[in-house]
């Protein structure tokens, strides 16, 4: 019987392994899905074109998560802090992901936006105080990502010779700034569900705030500019993934970490990007191909490394974290969209609290 339920545990592990496996991956094949439908405009315009492609994807992707916020049977009560109804406007500089995905390669973009949320989870610690100066362990691998990020880059600027340099820096610096609005979107949307009773609610309120707020950009860009968008109809397959995958990832996060653990399920989610955007780069899928030499492996070796020691609260913290969920950092799992731990309100500090999971927005 032992044997039985080991064997059944084993299984179970597998199974949710290769799902968190998946997940990720879906995250490249969204961002492909991007830099097809932006494909559509004239080069020229294909910045612009970026700007209407999230616009429509975080709308399709609110409307996805429909379903689950209104049959959820969580109370709803109006949020507590006035800034958590503003994630939405976090992802608004997102678009920018498309371009750089066209130029650079899938998985230039997602380092970037890696560091740059690792970097804004650091911030936020340290200024809450949850991260201490003799965790030499959690700034030793926040060294080691940015020095995976930083090879990656060197090495992928130094082998190609098509593009320009320059302009494919201004975009991963832009990159590196939707990271850090994705950590703070996490922040307030981590906030915000804890009022509205569900992150299904709470991401799709961070769509609803995002969509209505790209509205006016939207009607300057298409006539103050005279820059209409560029779709077509036989793109539908493409917008069907885009608005699935939303739901399907923000769904998905709601019940692996449960199982796997916050540590753990962010670094199998983590290996799925990785190895989806290695291999899409490698076959040129974005129109931009990018060889798996040796420079690149040991860039992941550093990425994965680095991830794993900035994600290990120390084996005498990590169980009363899991209590409180006061270190943004320790739990915070992924690129444009991410989980993070509930943080304690003032006014029930010295209770538990909860751990929520958090979508945010992906690019």
């Amino acid at each position: 019987m032992f044997m039985a339920s080991s064997r059944m545990e084993a299984l179970r592990f597998v199974a949710y392994t290769a799902w968190t496996l998946v997940v990720g991956a879906t995250v490249t094949v969204q961002m492909c899905c991007s830099v097809h439908l932006n494909s559509r405009a004239e080069k020229a315009l294909q910045p612009y074109n970026a700007f209407y492609i999230m616009n429509i994807s975080v709308a399709l992707g609110g409307l996805g998560l429909v379903p689950q916020s209104v049959c959820s049977r969580e109370p709803v009560k109006k949020p507590a802090r006035w800034w958590s109804m503003l994630g939405g406007l976090c992802s608004l500089p997102a678009f920018v992901s498309t371009p750089a995905g066209q130029l650079c390669g899938i998985q230039r973009v997602l380092l970037a936006q890696l560091l740059g949320m690792l970097s804004a989870a650091l911030v936020f610690d340290l200024r809450r105080g949850s991260l201490k100066l003799k965790e030499i362990w959690r700034f030793g691998g926040f060294g080691l990502v940015a020095l995976g990020v930083t090879i990656e880059n060197l090495g992928s600027s130094s082998s190609s010779t098509e593009g320009n340099p320059a302009l494919a820096m201004v975009l991963l610096a832009g990159v590196f700034v939707t990271g850090g609005g994705y950590a703070l979107q996490a922040k307030c949307t981590s906030r915000l569900a804890r009022d509205v009773g569900t992150t299904f609610r709470a991401t799709a309120i961070n769509a609803l705030v995002n969509t209505l707020a790209s509205l006016p950009i939207d009607a300057v860009i298409c006539w103050a500019l005279g820059k209409p968008p560029a779709l077509s109809l036989e793109d539908w397959p493409f917008w069907l993934f885009v608005g699935f995958q939303s739901a399907f990832y923000t769904g998905s996060l709601a019940a692996l970490p449960s199982v796997l653990g916050y540590t753990a399920a962010f670094l199998i989610l983590l290996v799925g990007k990785l190895a989806s955007s290695t291999l899409t780069d490698a076959l040129g899928v974005t129109g931009t191909k990018v060889p798996l030499d040796w420079l690149r492996c040991l860039c992941l070796v550093l990425v994965l490394a680095g991830t794993t020691l900035f994600s290990w609260s120390g084996p005498a913290q990590a169980p009363a974290e899991a209590l409180s969920g006061h270190s943004i950092s320790s739990s915070l799992v992924s690129f444009h969209p991410s989980f993070v731990a509930t943080e304690p309100d003032n006014e029930c500090e010295g209770q538990r609290s909860s751990l929520r999971v958090t979508g945010v927005g992906q690019s």
